[in-house]
C-alpha cells in the first residue's frame, strides 16, 4: 500500500468496517426521520463503490489530498456564518442570506453609482469578496465537502465532528444560523433588493447533502445533525416553491430553470416529497429540455452569452443531475425517451456537441477565454457514462488524463489505473467542495 496513502487506514478505524457502515447508514439513516426517502441515490451509490476501488495510484494521491486539506481546515479551527461579515440585508436581520449580481457595477455616468449597471460575463469581484455572504456561502461548502470526504476515506471521528460543527454554525445555531430563504440574494444597488434568479446560488446546498451522505457511517454525527438537516432543507424547499422569488425563478428559460428544477427535485426527494419530485421529472423534458436544447445538440440560451461554452456546460451540469434522479426512481425515459431509429436524445445530444466543441477549442489561440469548464465536463460525461452509454466514460477519462485533473476518481468509480508522474491537486482539490459531484 502507499505509505503516504495507508498512514490514514489507521487499525481502530477499520476500514472494510466503515465501508459496510456507510453503506448500512445511507440505507437506514432515512428511516430515522419522518417522511424521508428510504432508496439511496445513484451519486451515493457511486460514492460507495468508489470508496472499495482505492488501488489507484492516482486515487490514493487525491485522497492525500483532500486529507491534507481537511487537516488544515481542523488546525485553522475556522467556521462560517453569513452573520460573520457586515453584509447587512434589507430586512435588518444578519441572519437573512443577501448577495449583489455578480456582473453588476457602480454607474460611471452617475455621482454615487446608482443605479448599477450590467456587464455580462464580467465579475464584479467586489461583491464576490470574502466580507460577502455569497463568499461564506462558498467557503462553508467547499470546507464541508472536503471534511465529508476526508471522513469517509479515513473514518477518523475528527472530520465528522467538524463537520457537524460547520453544520451548526451555519444553519442551526439560533444566533449564526442562515434563515431558510434567499429573499435578498442578488440584489442590484438601486434597482432591486433581490431576484428570483438569485436563488440558483443556493443550489450549493446540493453539496451540503451529498457530503452529508458521506457522513452518515458516524452516529454520532447522525444524531447531531439528521434531523435538523432535514427540517432546514423541508423549510427551504417550501420557501423555494411558494415564494414571489421562486416562482418568478421557476418561469425563467435557460439555466436558471434548470437548476431551479434541479434544487427542486433534489430537496424533494432528500427529504422524502414525492408530489413535488414527480411534477418537475413528468414535466421536465416538454418544459425544460425541449425548450433549450436544438436537434443539434445547440442550446441557444446559453449560447448567445459572452460565455458561451461555460454556460452551456453549466446548464447540462442541471439536467444531466436531473437525469441521474429520474434514474433513481425510475423515470430516465421520461429524461432521455427513445428516439426514431438513427437519433439520440437532445440531452446526449446537447454533451456530444459541447464534448465537439471543447475539442476544436483547444486549438484555438483564444481558448482561456471562451474554454468549458474542463472539472464540469469530466463530471457531466462520467454521469452520461453511469447512466446511458460508456462512451462518455471514456471520454472523460481522456480529459482527465490529457489535463492532469484527477478529482472525480474520488467520487465516480471510474477504472483508471495509470498514475501521471507528478500530481499536486488541481485548483478544485484545493480551494473547492472537495467533491467532484453534482
Amino acid at each position: 500500500m502507499n505509505t503516504a496513502f495507508s498512514k490514514y487506514f489507521r487499525p481502530r478505524s477499520g476500514f472494510w468496517l466503515l465501508i459496510i457502515s456507510l453503506l448500512a447508514a445511507c440505507k437506514s439513516h432515512h428511516s430515522e426521520t419522518a417522511d424521508a426517502t428510504e432508496t439511496t441515490s445513484l451519486t451515493d451509490q457511486w460514492q460507495q463503490e468508489t470508496l472499495s476501488v482505492i488501488q489507484s495510484p492516482v486515487r490514493r494521491m487525491a485522497v492525500d489530498k483532500i486529507v491534507a486539506n481537511a487537516d488544515q481546515l481542523i488546525n485553522s479551527m475556522e467556521t462560517f456564518s453569513v452573520t460573520f461579515n457586515q453584509a447587512t440585508p434589507p430586512s435588518g436581520n444578519p441572519r437573512d442570506y443577501t448577495s449583489t449580481g455578480p456582473y453588476w457595477w457602480p454607474n460611471p455616468n452617475t455621482e454615487d453609482g446608482l443605479p448599477w449597471v450590467k456587464k455580462d460575463g464580467m465579475v464584479n469581484r467586489e461583491v464576490r469578496g470574502r466580507q460577502t455572504d455569497s463568499r461564506e456561502l462558498s467557503l462553508f461548502t467547499q470546507a464541508l465537502g472536503t471534511l465529508a470526504q476526508a471522513y469517509a476515506y479515513t473514518g477518523d471521528q475528527v472530520y465528522s465532528d467538524r463537520a457537524a460543527l460547520l453544520l451548526e454554525v451555519f444553519l442551526f445555531d439560533s444566533a449564526t444560523g442562515m434563515n431558510p430563504n434567499f429573499r435578498y440574494a442578488q440584489a442590484i444597488p438601486g434597482i432591486t433588493d433581490g431576484r428570483g434568479i438569485g436563488i440558483i446560488e443556493s443550489r450549493k446546498f446540493i453539496s451540503v447533502i451529498n457530503a452529508h451522505q458521506l457522513l452518515q457511517g458516524s452516529s454520532q454525527y447522525r444524531t447531531q445533525v439528521g434531523d435538523q438537516l432535514h427540517r432546514w432543507i423541508e423549510q427551504y424547499l417550501q420557501w423555494l416553491i411558494t415564494s414571489p422569488n421562486g416562482i418568478d425563478e421557476s418561469l425563467t428559460h435557460n439555466n436558471h430553470a434548470s437548476f431551479y428544477d434541479y434544487q427542486v427535485a433534489f430537496f424533494a426527494n432528500f427529504i422524502g416529497d414525492k408530489i413535488h419530485l414527480h411534477i418537475v421529472l413528468d414535466e421536465l423534458y416538454k418544459r425544460r429540455i425541449e425548450t433549450q436544447i436544438n436537434p443539434g445538440g445547440e442550446q441557444p440560451h446559453e449560447l448567445e452569452r459572452t460565455r458561451p461554452y461555460h454556460y452551456s456546460a453549466f446548464n447540462l451540469e442541471a439536467l444531466w443531475g436531473l437525469a441521474a434522479i429520474a434514474a433513481d426512481n425510475n423515470k430516465i425515459d421520461a429524461v432521455l425517451p427513445h428516439q426514431e431509429q438513427g437519433s439520440v436524445p437532445l440531452l446526449v445530444a446537447a454533451l456530444d456537441y459541447l464534448n465537439r466543441e471543447q475539442n476544436k477549442l483547444l486549438t484555438k489561440s483564444n481558448y482561456a477565454s471562451v474554454q468549458v469548464s474542463r472539472e464540469s465536463l469530466i463530471q457531466i460525461n462520467l454521469i452520461a457514462g453511469q447512466i446511458y452509454h460508456p462512451r462518455f466514460t471514456i471520454y472523460a477519462k481522456k480529459l482527465m488524463q490529457n489535463h492532469n485533473e484527477y478529482d472525480c476518481l474520488l467520487v465516480y468509480p471510474v477504472d483508471l489505473q495509470a498514475a501521471p508522474d507528478t500530481y499536486s491537486g488541481s485548483t478544485h482539490t484545493s480551494e473547492s467542495d472537495g467533491l467532484c459531484q453534482l
